[in-house]
C-alpha cells in the first residue's frame, strides 16, 4: 500500500510541476523560503547573527522551472549554470563574497523534504568559485488526503 501511495505522490508532483505557475509545490517553496528568512531575521534581531537580512540571494538551479520568482520578497534569484554570462557587477559581489540560499527537494514516500542551505559564494579569480555551507533549515511536507494539501510536519534550523 505504501508504494502505492509513493507512486501516486510522484505523479502528483510530476503533474504539478508542469504549466502551473500557482501550485502546490511553488507554494511549499515559497512557505518554506518565507520560514527560512523569518527565523534568520529573528536571529539577528535576538543579536545571534550579524547578518543582513534586507535581501537574500538566492540560487535558482534547485527550483522547478515554472517557479514564480516574483512571489519571494527582497530575493535576487541568480544561476550558477554559466558563470560568464552574468552581469559584471553580479561578479564584483562575488569576487567579494556573497551569502545565497541553495534550494533542493526529494521526494520519500508521501514526503516532500525541502532543504534550504545558506553558502557562502565566493569567486575569488574567474574559473575559481569557492562555496561553504554556513546554516540550513530542513522543511518536511506530508501529503493530507483528507485536506488534499501539503501540511508542513517538521521544520528544523541548524547551522555550523
Amino acid at each position: 500500500m505504501k508504494r502505492i501511495v509513493s507512486v501516486i505522490v510522484v505523479l502528483f508532483v510530476v503533474f504539478q510541476l508542469k504549466g502551473q505557475e500557482n501550485n502546490q509545490l511553488n507554494r511549499i517553496l515559497i512557505s518554506a523560503i518565507d520560514s527560512y528568512t523569518t527565523n534568520n531575521k529573528d536571529l539577528v534581531r535576538n543579536k545571534f547573527s550579524l547578518q543582513d537580512t534586507s535581501r537574500y540571494y538566492i540560487c535558482m538551479d534547485g527550483l522547478p522551472a515554472d517557479f514564480p520568482y516574483g512571489n519571494v520578497q527582497n530575493a535576487t534569484f541568480f544561476s550558477l549554470s554559466n558563470l560568464k554570462g552574468i552581469p559584471d557587477s553580479f561578479k564584483h559581489k562575488l569576487k567579494k563574497g556573497i551569502n545565497a540560499l541553495f534550494i533542493s527537494l526529494n521526494i520519500s514516500n508521501n514526503q516532500i523534504i525541502i532543504t534550504i542551505s545558506e553558502r557562502i559564494v565566493r569567486r575569488p579569480k574567474k574559473n575559481n568559485l569557492n562555496i561553504a555551507i554556513s546554516d540550513w533549515g530542513i522543511f518536511t511536507y506530508e501529503y493530507s488526503c483528507e485536506k488534499q494539501k501539503w501540511e508542513l510536519k517538521e521544520p528544523k534550523y541548524g547551522g555550523v
